[in-house]
């Protein structure tokens, strides 16, 4: 039986959360686009539903931060630019995947 994509996100989704260092993250991802290549090898339109739909909520949660750390900024939170700068390479992670499929 074929997991779900929120159980394959959830380690991931964690990890961005924690605002581990962006190439940690970087390295969840890969984890999960292989599952989902290898799970939807012959389905190439359902992985790229997939990759979308996670790119759209990333960059509103980076646009969110963003506006967090506009408000945040005079305080000097680097905890939030770590977590952006982790999201945004995730975001990235996933644009170069779409562009590949």
């Amino acid at each position: 039986m074929a997991r779900s994509p929120a159980a394959d996100l959830a380690p991931l989704i964690k990890l961005l959360q924690a605002g581990v260092p962006p190439a940690r993250a970087a390295n969840e991802l890969a984890r999960v686009l292989a599952i989902w290549t290898a799970e939807l090898k012959d389905d190439g339109e359902q992985l790229q539903d997939r990759l979308s739909g996670l790119a759209e909520q990333l960059t509103t949660g980076i646009e969110e931060m963003h506006e967090g750390i506009a408000e945040a900024s005079d305080k000097g939170k680097p905890t939030l630019r770590r977590i952006l700068a982790t999201h945004e390479a995730v975001l990235e992670g996933v644009r170069k995947a779409l562009e590949a499929g």
